[in-house]
C-alpha cells in the first residue's frame, strides 16, 4: 500500500492481520477513559482500523448516530471491511477541516483518539472543532505524552509531537473551551516505550516490529492494561504514556 498525504507510517497495520484491533483490552481501556462524556451524537476524527469505533458501537447504549471520518485513502480503503456496523454509523473519507456544521449538524461530542498529534496545527484543528460541538458538549482527546520519549517511531507514524499538560493546554482556546479533566494514563507503558523505541530503536513496520506487537504487545494487552485500568480508578498518576483531556464547549 502506497503512502498518501495522511498515512505516513500507519501502513504498518496492513502487514498485521487485524491492525491494532487485536489489542482488545487496550481499546476497552481507551473507551473507558472517555465513555461518560460521549452523548448521543458523536463525531470520531480518524477512523483508522475502526477498532475504537467498534468499542463505541458495542458499548455505548445512548448512541444515536456516529460519524467517523478518515482522511487517508489508504487507511480508509484497507480497513473499510473491518467489523460490521449498524445503520446509524457512517464512515466518510474526509478531512476534519472539510466537515461543516451546515452539512452535519452539531455533535454532542467529537473524539480525537491518538489523532491530534498527527495534525500540524493542533490549535487550528480544535478551534474548527468548536464549530461542530453543541454548547455544553465535549471534545475528548487522547494523545501520546512525554516529549523525551519522542523517537523514530513517532516520526515514522507522522507524529508532530508528544505532549505535556502545558503543551496540550496551549492548543486549547480558553475562549471556546473549559478544561474539565486533564490527566496522564498508562504509566507502565512509559517503560516499554523507553526501552523498545527510544533505546532499542525498534521499527514497528519491520518483521521485528510486528513480532513485538504480537508478542510483547499481547502480554501488555492481556495483563498490564487490565491492571492499570483497575489502579487508575483510584490513583491519578503524575506521568503516563498518554495524556487524556475532556473539554467542554462554552
Amino acid at each position: 500500500m502506497g503512502q498518501d498525504n495522511y498515512i505516513h507510517g500507519m501502513d504498518w497495520t496492513f502487514k498485521h492481520e487485524n491492525g491494532l484491533a487485536s489489542l482488545r483490552n487496550y481499546r476497552a481501556y481507551q473507551y473507558n477513559l472517555i465513555s461518560a462524556y460521549l452523548g448521543e451524537n458523536v463525531l470520531e476524527v480518524g477512523s483508522g482500523d475502526r477498532g475504537f469505533t467498534a468499542q463505541i458501537v458495542g458499548k455505548h447504549k445512548l448512541l444515536k448516530e456516529l460519524v467517523s471520518i478518515e482522511p487517508s485513502e489508504g487507511l480508509f480503503t484497507q480497513h473499510m471491511n473491518n467489523f460490521k456496523f449498524p445503520g446509524n454509523v457512517k464512515f466518510e473519507m474526509k478531512d476534519l477541516f472539510d466537515v461543516k456544521a451546515k452539512s452535519y449538524g452539531m455533535f454532542d461530542s467529537v473524539i480525537f483518539i491518538h489523532v491530534l498529534e498527527h495534525i500540524e496545527h493542533d490549535l487550528k484543528a480544535l478551534n474548527h472543532t468548536a464549530e461542530l460541538v453543541k454548547k455544553g458538549g465535549h471534545v475528548l482527546i487522547e494523545v501520546p505524552a512525554l516529549p523525551f520519549l519522542f523517537s523514530d517511531h513517532d516520526r515514522m507514524l507522522g507524529h508532530y509531537r508528544r505532549y505535556t499538560k502545558k503543551m496540550l493546554k496551549e492548543a486549547i482556546n480558553p475562549e471556546l473551551y473549559n478544561i474539565k479533566r486533564l490527566w496522564y494514563n498508562d504509566p507502565i507503558g512509559v517503560a516499554g516505550s523507553l526501552v523498545f523505541f527510544k533505546i532499542l530503536k525498534k521499527k514497528i513496520n519491520t518483521n521485528d516490529g510486528l513480532s513485538l506487537v504480537k508478542n510483547q504487545g499481547g502480554i501488555y494487552d492481556k495483563y498490564v492494561i487490565p491492571f492499570e485500568g483497575f489502579m487508575e480508578r483510584f490513583i491519578t498518576f503524575p506521568f503516563g504514556l498518554s495524556l487524556t483531556a475532556v473539554l467542554e464547549r462554552k
